[in-house]
């Protein structure tokens, strides 16, 4: 139980909606790269409870609320994934307001993802409140595969369900991080 929860921790936080809107929104809004993984980890530590929190009500409820907390947990993740493209439309409309600019390879400010974080300027509300919206955005996304695991854990004993949590946590958290560095690193040669 515990290597399904492993596993099913890194395949679905290998999925790019995991940790590229990450990367891409570090680079348009010039985040240090510690800020980037600050604001992943906070959104990969929320994913991590919102999932387990769907878990222990399925446990909590009795496994004959399973279509309850499942078409709950199906319902936020659609939810979440509208409110992601939402937020990129609104996003690129909101970037190209403020000034990005075009080159051959496309429209982007210029920076490094190590520069310092810029001084506040005007519009440096709308700045921050992108990061933390995007934190709750991919955060509040729970992963419905993890539930059956909870939900077998706490059948076995305290112990078996701390463990897969404490397995979910750090195989998705960690590897969200990873991912979001790799990215910015890969990332940070597009720029001129």
């Amino acid at each position: 139980l515990i290597l399904t929860t492993v596993i099913t921790a890194l395949v679905h936080t290998l999925i790019p909606d995991h940790w590229l809107p990450f990367v891409l929104v570090s680079r348009a809004e010039r985040w240090t790269v510690r800020r980037t993984l600050a604001m992943t980890a906070a959104s990969g530590t929320l994913h991590v409870l919102v999932s387990l929190g769907l878990g222990l009500a399925l446990v909590l409820a009795g496994w004959g609320a399973e279509q309850a907390v499942l078409g709950l947990a199906e319902t936020l993740q659609s939810l979440t994934g509208w409110l992601l493209v939402l937020f990129g439309a609104v996003y690129m409309i909101w970037f190209l307001l403020r000034g990005g600019h075009v080159h051959s390879f496309g429209i982007h400010p210029h920076h490094v993802p190590e520069d310092p974080d810029p001084p506040r300027a005007p519009g440096s509300l709308l700045k921050e409140l992108s990061g933390y919206t995007l934190t709750f955005i991919v955060g509040f996304n729970p992963c419905i595969l993890v539930i059956p695991c909870v939900y077998g854990a706490a059948q076995m004993s305290t112990m078996v369900l701390a463990a897969v949590a404490a397995a979910f946590a750090l195989f998705t958290v960690v590897p969200m991080v990873i991912m979001t560095r790799l990215g910015l690193q890969g990332t940070s040669r597009l720029t001129s």
